[in-house]
């Protein structure tokens, strides 16, 4: 570990900007729990894993300005344990959201797809969906960590306010093993929306035919493919930007591994004095974005709807109980229709009806009583009207 004579000192104190990703991180990272239940509910691999991703991000962000709230660290947590975890998670963040677009995509130009989407897909075309879909984001991102691990320098690094970072070897075999994966991945959903882009304006006059053999609607195929695209966008420019600067210098010494991961130099940490770097900004932007679309939509306020039911606020607020006959479905990767919520019964409904009302009922007479003690004790039970 470092020694208190290598620290630079900057600041003693909370910088401003901790004190704003301490209340940012937290809020975005509960704003994505209703996308991130809404799509587990309707089984969409690749959005659970795009709200996975930018949530695990801010909550890393909000543990790490809470632990290093200074710049000058040296009477802090050394890292040790909790910064071996979150490296790997870091090594394989980028390849993984950026999968998790990828595969989005192309489940939005498999909709599109007009000659392999007219029977519906078959149980083998969905397993075979289902495992390109796991591969892409699930088993690309494991793989990164390993190849990180193998060009990692040291480590780790720790840096004030932002935390831990991982550290990578400054020559052409570390740039080639981290740079691959996300040229690919990059590369691969670039391909897949310019294939979505195509198909709408070639099934423009047809799109809404389209969408509804594939038991999806306009509004929820925007959302998919306009978050998708904006993240693209965002994701691609910066990561070739990154890759860029880390080019290796000429003349840069040549890899080798039983130097880097000697046991006597490389079980070690660097302490960089540090401010907040810049991908904790655009993971509170991507959470926002998350919510925005997905949080604010028709079907995230039937589900908000559900729950407030649930806890039996029906009663309160009758306005919750005026639920929709249809069912709501949504776009996922065997171009299935999957209901948002699932009917609530009777007795329910009735008590989260009649809670609120409890508190409101004024004493009646003992002849009235009877009254209802018969009528309670009557199988026949009220039709409820919705």
């Amino acid at each position: 570990m470092a020694t208190p004579e290598n620290y630079m000192i900057v600041e003693t104190h909370i910088i401003p900007q901790g004190i704003i990703l301490a209340v940012l991180a937290p809020f975005v990272f509960i704003l994505n729990f209703p996308p991130l239940i809404w799509h587990f509910r309707n089984r969409n691999t690749a959005a659970i894993c795009m709200v996975f991703w930018v949530m695990l991000m801010n909550f890393m962000t909000a543990i790490n300005v809470i632990i290093w709230p200074y710049i000058d660290m040296r009477s802090m947590y050394d890292g040790q344990g909790l910064c071996d975890v979150e490296i790997k998670l870091l090594g394989a963040r980028s390849p993984g959201l950026t999968a998790a677009v990828l595969c989005l995509l192309r489940a939005l130009a498999r909709v599109l797809n007009t000659e392999k989407n007219l029977l519906g897909p078959t149980k083998a075309q969905k397993r075979r969906n289902t495992a390109v879909e796991m591969g892409w984001c699930v088993v690309l991102p494991l793989f990164t960590m390993l190849l990180q691990w193998i060009v990692q320098f040291n480590r780790f690094a720790l840096t004030g306010v932002s935390g831990c970072q991982p550290f990578i070897t400054n020559d052409w075999t570390g740039w080639t093993l981290t740079a691959l994966p996300l040229l690919l991945t990059n590369a691969v959903a670039v391909y897949y929306a310019v294939i979505v882009i195509i198909r709408l304006f070639k099934y423009k006059s047809s799109f809404n035919s389209i969408l509804a053999s594939s038991n999806t609607t306009r509004s929820r195929f925007l959302r998919l493919f306009i978050i998708a695209f904006v993240f693209l966008i965002g994701i691609t420019p910066l990561q070739i930007y990154i890759l860029v600067v880390q080019v290796p210098p000429p003349g840069a010494k040549s890899f080798s591994f039983s130097t880097i991961h000697d046991p006597s130099s490389w079980n070690s940490s660097v302490v960089i004095p540090s401010t907040v770097l810049y991908d904790r900004w655009t993971n509170l932007g991507c959470g926002l974005l998350i919510f925005f679309f997905f949080g604010l939509g028709k079907d995230a306020v039937g589900m908000y709807r559900e729950w407030l039911v649930k806890v039996d606020l029906g009663g309160c607020f009758p306005v919750l109980l005026q639920t929709e006959h249809s069912q709501r479905g949504v776009l996922s990767s065997d171009h299935s229709k999957i209901p948002l919520r699932r009917k609530t019964s009777w007795s329910k409904i009735e008590s989260s009806r009649t809670s609120c009302s409890r508190a409101s009922v004024s004493p009646r007479s003992e002849g009235s009583s009877e009254g209802r003690d018969v009528n309670s004790s009557s199988p026949i039970r009220p039709r409820h009207e919705v």
